[in-house]
């Protein structure tokens, strides 16, 4: 009897046997219809969150779709924290309106149903924002009538009188003359097309930016700008250009050799083990921008992240709801310019500081996470080095000598718990110790700087991870040095370096082959306060936070690629 006519027989035989295949067939069809049910259920989707910035007690409205008419089981999470019943107004299919509690943080916005989550959006708390921007629509072209002075130095303050700048400053900027390959310098006639050909805004990162009216705008002359002229940019019209020197009395600086660099890095997650949903956030740095690199670009982003630029990073997110899923590979890609900068500096010329409890002056004088400046180790090596000497300049030299000439270099990068402090008490460390221990002699001497990261590139297009540092002088800006090159760190030089003596050249001046990705350590705050959080010590950026999991994530495996030079130009 065939296989058919066995099941024929046993379904006519036994009872039991008949209720078995009838549960058996429904078990099938109510599966079925249950993963076709879950399969094509909606989505939550967010697209605006009304306003973006508020405090406790604001009314807050998030439009989006597919959220379900009735609220049910389903639920608004801000930073990782599920809302109470008490925040909800009222919800349906396309609109939540909430009332934010007490204890709200800043942070990514989720609306989950039973089985669905949305993509996050971000809130802010406005608490946590020293000045809340305003969205002004500037029409009318801005008009500068006066200057407040037409000669300073980096640093100072110059008052910009006029009308139509806008309200507040938003996406403004005050644009200043940049000499790129001596091309005012070394020009016999300085016209307004080369004078506007390349130009530097003020700078975020320094607070140049003091205050800014419909009328009067305060800024610092920015760190790179050359004498020329001044424009008032609203993003949708420029004023005419205003004549404005430079004073280089105290110092100098020139930007030449320039290049143009397709770089390339990626980060992978695989193994994820989850207890519940997984939700693993990744903050993948973005090149940093000054007057030495003042282009940069993201030209290729695979997958789309879901914020392109949230403090320097580009913000990726995953979530998986089952163990051993496929690799997730996330790779971005950046066209940058970089050139090489020199330094002339007249130690009798540059001033005091000024400021320094505050804004740009203040971080880079403090002991943080990364730089031990308070230790007592740095303190009084700092003492033996510079003895009697009070200017800055001097200083900083005297403490760039001591360490590229009584410290060796490592060719190869210590483990990342390693402590800098080791180069004092070894004399021997890599380049993340010189840069590190640098900065904290520096700071211990009183003079501003923070520590550089990013990658050296070679002859070969080969990149390594590197670390060097700037330090501040008044009248003159930010002045880079590369202790550990300057102490010998072997690594293939490119034909177009002239300088013959890297420690001398390194104290002053930055070939164009640095590509710098982070100035000084960056504490970010995490998006959830009951996140897992990542770090990735002695990398290619100084930053609390590369890689972010929420609670239910029992454990997965990550890996970050150095930064890679795909071509030059």
């Amino acid at each position: 009897m065939d296989s058919s006519g066995k099941f024929s027989y046993a379904f006519r035989r036994y009872p039991i046997f008949r209720v078995f295949v009838g549960v058996f067939i429904v078990f099938v069809v109510l599966g079925s219809a249950f993963l076709i049910n879950y399969r094509t259920k909606p989505v939550p989707v967010i697209h605006s969150i009304v306003p973006p910035v508020g405090a406790p007690g604001d009314l807050v409205v998030i439009n989006g779709e597919n959220f379900g008419d009735v609220r049910d089981m389903s639920y608004v999470e801000i930073a990782g924290a599920k809302l109470t019943s008490s925040s909800y107004i009222s919800w349906n299919d396309s609109c939540i309106k909430i009332v934010l509690p007490a204890n709200v943080q800043d942070g990514l916005v989720i609306v989950g149903t039973k089985e669905m989550r949305s993509k996050p959006a971000l809130f802010a708390n406005e608490v946590d924002i020293p000045v809340p921007v305003t969205s002004v629509q500037q029409i009318t072209k801005p008009v500068i009538t006066m200057l407040s002075s037409e000669r300073l130095s980096v640093g100072e303050t110059l008052v910009i009188t006029g009308s139509n700048f806008g309200d507040s400053k938003n996406q403004s900027k005050v644009l200043f003359t940049m000499d790129c390959n001596k091309k005012i310098s070394e020009a016999e006639f300085k016209n307004i097309a080369l004078l506007t050909e390349n130009m530097i805004p003020a700078n975020e990162n320094d607070f140049d930016y003091i205050s800014w009216s419909n009328t009067e705008i305060s800024v610092r002359v920015p760190d790179g700008a050359c004498t020329g002229v001044v424009i008032v940019d609203t993003g949708r019209e420029k004023s005419d250009p205003k004549e404005f020197a430079v004073n280089t009395e105290a110092g100098s600086k020139e930007y030449i050799n320039k290049k143009i660099y397709l770089v390339q890095y990626s980060a992978d997650i695989a193994d994820v083990v989850t207890n519940d949903v997984s939700t693993i956030t990744l903050r993948c740095p973005i090149p940093f921008t000054c007057p030495s690199q003042p282009l940069v670009e993201v030209t290729e982003i695979v997958p789309e992240p879901i914020f392109t630029n949230y403090q320097n990073n580009l913000i990726h997110q995953i979530t998986k709801n089952r163990n051993n899923t496929p690799k997730s590979v996330f790779k971005q890609t950046f066209v940058l310019t970089v050139y090489e900068e020199r330094t002339k500096v007249n130690p009798l010329k540059i001033g005091m500081y000024k400021n320094t409890d505050k804004n740009l002056l203040g971080a880079a004088l403090k002991a943080d996470s990364l730089v031990p400046s308070d230790s007592l180790e740095v303190k009084n090596l700092c003492a033996k080095i510079i003895g009697n000497e009070k200017n800055a300049y001097n200083k900083a030299r005297l403490i760039y000598n001591y360490i590229s000439t009584k410290y060796s270099v490592m060719p190869n990068i210590r483990k990342g718990d390693s402590d800098p402090l080791d180069l004092i008490r070894t004399s021997v460390g890599d380049a993340y110790d010189f840069a590190v221990i640098f900065t904290a002699l520096l700071r211990a001497a009183e003079i501003p700087a923070y520590t550089d990261a990013g990658v050296l590139v070679n002859q070969d297009l080969q990149t390594q991870l590197h670390w060097w540092c700037e330090f501040y002088i008044d009248k003159v800006g930010w002045i880079p040095a590369d202790a550990a090159l300057g102490a010998g760190l072997k690594y293939k030089r490119w034909s177009d370096s002239e300088w013959k003596d890297d420690k001398s050249f390194y104290f002053g001046n930055m070939d164009s082959h640095h590509i710098l990705f982070s100035r000084g350590w960056s504490k970010l705050k995490p998006f959830s306060a009951e996140s897992k959080i990542v770090q990735q010590p002695r990398s290619f950026a100084l930053q609390s936070i590369w890689e972010e999991a929420n609670k239910d994530t029992a454990k997965y495996s990550s890996y970050w690629s150095i930064p890679v030079v795909k071509g030059v130009y």
